[in-house]
Order: structure tokens, then sequence, then C-alpha cells
């Protein structure tokens, strides 16, 4: 049975194999946008759906039943979001990889890929601009390379959001342009450690501006409706100690320098909207910009409290949707309560609080790279945790029990060990 499996099915007893070659496709505009209805019988495999959408669903679970069961299924997600963040700044990944992995996404009905392009360790986007942003980090995506992966993304119903991460996490563009720093005097390297570095952009306005160059190019390479701007682990050190930026906080009247981080998030959301696109950002207190959309991480009681301040919220509660964390305790980087097992990441519960101002758009898993120097490591972790996401995100997470039982012949359909390798299952 295809993970994720449908919502509701129907069956008769008996099958027919699926022949694409004879599939009627029919459209219906009363039909979810990304849901589909299947009619089997002995002679026939009706396919109905609203559009393009709905279309790939249907189709991808035929491929996946192969022998389909005679009966009638009706299908749609539970969410609009349903994504996975990669991390290519603290471990560069190829483009081949990339590729492989929206391939994955789309097998299961996954539709956002986040691409974690800039950090402390490596700003990995070409930027014609500011050509040393990728020249001081070596490894990065061409703007050819992002326009095949965004053309291989569309061409499997899968948006790719890109993530430029301000004002904290950019010692990486600090090594490249040290007057965006509050010590250009001071050069800094791309930072080799993990941790959240104290370095942060200074509040000029010709700061602002480079940001809001690099945003226009940002834009022009992915038609994603969002872009998101980082905006978390952001300490004021530097700020506080900075005789210019307390002078600056100062003349813009920000409350100090522990609100200088909102107002600089601010002015990029503002211009993220100007481009006619929406701004995310990491929650982690309601200081974001109005308007913007809240990725929730901490925990997952902040999902509600974004959503009833008024924002529209994608949850990613670390406990539930952080892949790269160890799947039991050992020894490791990772401190002990910091373990994901399969059945945690299963029984996630992404609840949308009654009476919010602001609506929960969907969920996203998290596929950190620190730890993950490679492909194969990112698929290791990965899956099968991502399976066990995918039934959260399309709403058909129940019983645990018969989850495991269709994982294995899941896993081998994609090529994939249990433990994510890309070894099929023996």
């Amino acid at each position: 049975m295809i993970i994720p499996r449908p919502r509701a099915m129907d069956t008769g007893g008996g099958f027919v194999e699926y022949d694409p070659e004879r599939l009627v496709v029919r459209y219906d505009e009363g039909i979810e946008p990304e849901g589909y209805r299947l009619a089997v019988t002995p002679d026939a495999v009706v396919l109905t759906v609203a559009g393009d959408a709905g279309e790939r669903h249907g189709r991808t679970t035929l491929r996946a039943l192969g022998a389909v069961p005679l009966g009638a299924v009706d299908d749609a997600p539970r969410f609009a979001w349903r994504g996975v963040m990669l991390d290519t700044a603290r471990s560069f990944m190829p483009k081949e990889f990339v590729l492989r992995l929206l391939d994955l996404l789309a097998e299961h009905k996954l539709n956002v890929l986040q691409l974690h392009l800039t950090d402390d360790q490596g700003w990995r986007l070409e930027i014609e601009r500011y050509p040393r942003l990728t020249e001081v980090s070596g490894a990065h995506y061409t703007r050819a390379d992002i326009r095949e992966i965004v053309r291989h993304a569309a061409d499997r119903g899968v948006t790719v959001v890109p993530e430029i991460n301000l004002p904290g996490h950019v010692q990486a563009a600090l090594a490249a342009y040290p007057e965006l720093g509050n010590a250009p005097g001071s050069p800094v390297e791309v930072w080799s450690g993990w941790g959240i570095s104290t370095h942060t952009l200074n509040l000029e306005e010709g700061t602002v501006d480079f940001f809001r160059h690099v945003i226009d190019e940002v834009v022009d390479l992915f038609p994603s409706p969002y872009v998101h701007l980082g905006g978390d682990e952001c300490l004021a050190d530097e700020w506080a100690a900075s005789p210019r930026a307390l002078d600056r906080i100062a003349e813009l009247g920000i409350d100090g320098p522990g609100a200088a981080r909102a107002w600089f998030t601010a002015q990029l959301a503002a211009h993220v909207e100007s481009r006619g696109r929406r701004a995310a950002y990491w929650y982690e207190k309601a200081d974001g910009p109005v308007g913007a959309l809240a990725m929730t991480w901490l925990d997952e009681e902040s999902g509600a409290a974004a959503a009833i301040a008024g924002h529209d919220v994608v949850l990613a509660p670390h406990l539930r949707t952080y892949f790269d964390y160890p799947t039991h305790d050992e020894d490791g980087p990772f401190s002990p309560d910091r373990i994901l097992p399969l059945e945690n990441a299963y029984a996630f519960v992404p609840d949308a609080p009654a009476g919010a101002a602001g609506s929960v758009l969907g969920v996203q898993a998290q596929l950190w790279t620190e730890y993950l120097p490679t492909p194969d490591d990112v698929l290791r972790q990965a899956f099968p945790r991502l399976c066990a996401f995918a039934e959260v995100a399309w709403g058909t997470a129940d019983d645990y029990d018969d989850f495991l039982d269709r994982l294995p012949a899941h896993l081998a359909r994609l090529g994939l060990g249990q433990s994510g390798s890309t070894r099929p299952v023996r």
C-alpha cells in the first residue's frame, strides 16, 4: 500500500493491473484542487480530478499500488503546505542529490522544498551583483543549477522556497563583504564550527540595500510565492557593544539592541512584499514581520500562539520534525533530550487552534546538515521518518502498526533500505 495511504477507500475485492495507457481522466471542478477520485472496475480505471495537482496525486497512487483494488477511492490532503527543509549551507548538497530528493518528495505527495541556502558556514547561491558571496564559500548553485532545480520541482508539483538568513547566521556573508558587519576593520572567515555565531549584520541603510538587491535576484530565480528570511538565533551582543549600532538604534527609534533583529527582518519582509511575494521566517517570539508566514520550531505550543496572534503558520516543532536528530539514545553531538524515534514522528498531531486569527497552512520536516556531510547521510536520517511525516502531512497517520507493516515494501519500491540507505531492502 502506498505511503501516504489514501484517506478513504471502499474496496469490493479483487484487483486489476494498472495500465497508464488505459487510464480515463475526467475533470470536475467540485473536487478539491489537490484531491482525486478513483473508480476501479474490471473494465476501466477512471480518475476524476479538478486539475493538474489532483491528477498527479492520483497517478502517483496508481503507480505505487500497481495492482489496483476494485472499488472507489476519495482522497485529498489535510494540509496545503507539506514541506521539507534541506540545509545546503552547513554541508553543501550537490544539484544531482537535490533532484533526487525532489523525486522522493513527489512520491510521498510532499509539495514544498525549502532550500536553506545561506548561513555562517557557507553562501550557496550565485548572486551576480555580489560575486564574492560564493567565491569565499566554494561549492554553490549557479543560476543555471537553480533554474534546473526549479523546473524539475515544478514538473513534480513541488514549490522550491529559497531561504536567505538575516540578520544573524551571516558570517559567510561577512567573510565576503566585511563592511556589512559591525566591526568591518576586523575581518572574519567563513565559520568552520557549529552553533550560533555572535556576528550580525550592521543596521546601516546600505546593508539593508545590499540585501534588497540580493532578494531581487532571488525572486527572479525562484517563482515561489514565499521567500524565507531566517530571522532566528540572532544574538544582540555586537549591536549592544557597538557605539555606531547604538547610535543607529537611537536614530531609528528601535527599543534597544534586543529589538534590532525584528526591525531588520521587517525591512526585508517589506521588500519581499513589494516584489509581489510573501516573507516567511523562523518564529521564536511574537515580534515577527506583520503578515509574514511563521514557521514555529521551538515546541508544539508556539504554533497555536503564532496563529492566535494572527500569523499564518507552518508547524515544525523540533522534537517531531528535525530528522537530523538520532532515532535513539546514542553518543553523539546532541543532548539526550533531542531524540526522535520513528514512532514519535508518526505520532505528531498538528492541531489547528480554535478561534485563531491566523491559520495553520501545514507542516514541515527539517534536514539540518551540521552533522550530515553527505547525501547518503541525509537519506539515512530522512528515511523512514519522512515516510511517517508524509502520512502526518496528508492527514492519514493513525495506525502505527499498520504503517510498519506497509513500510518495507514501500521502501523497497523506492530503492531505499530501512535506514534510508540507497540500497534496496533485501
